[in-house]
């Protein structure tokens, strides 16, 4: 059963994007479908794979995930991004990106793909 917060943040952010939930005893795992890149990355979208604690918004996802073929439009794997792992079945490559403090009463799902949109074109 998906937190009460996550569940309502989810039902306004699948109209914005195509997410899959994935439960695990630990995490809520989304899939978030051609989320965009930016102009340094190749390709111009990626799966994206946030991992949200159980304990959530009490504590929320730190770094992200995307499809292994994510690199540098130059072919440079990006820094911090040169882990691979593997999660609900399939190989992710790990950006170990981290936003800094997490605060449940005014972070959420949507403030970190903000996070991460900021980070894919900042490098």
């Amino acid at each position: 059963m998906l937190p009460p917060r996550l569940a309502k943040e989810l039902e306004e952010l699948s109209k914005l994007h195509r997410i899959e939930v994935v439960e695990d005893p630990d995490f809520v795992n989304l899939i978030i479908a051609d989320f965009p890149t930016g102009l340094l990355f190749s390709p111009a979208t990626t799966a994206l794979l946030l991992r949200v604690p159980r304990s959530y918004p009490d504590a929320g996802p730190d770094m992200f995930w995307t499809s292994v073929d994510l690199i540098l439009k130059d072919g440079v794997v990006p820094t911090n991004g040169d882990q691979i792992e593997t999660y609900v079945g399939r190989k992710w490559r790990r950006f170990s990106w981290h936003r800094g403090r997490w605060n449940g009463n005014t972070d959420n799902v949507a403030s970190h793909l903000t996070f991460v949109a900021r980070r894919f074109n900042a490098r």
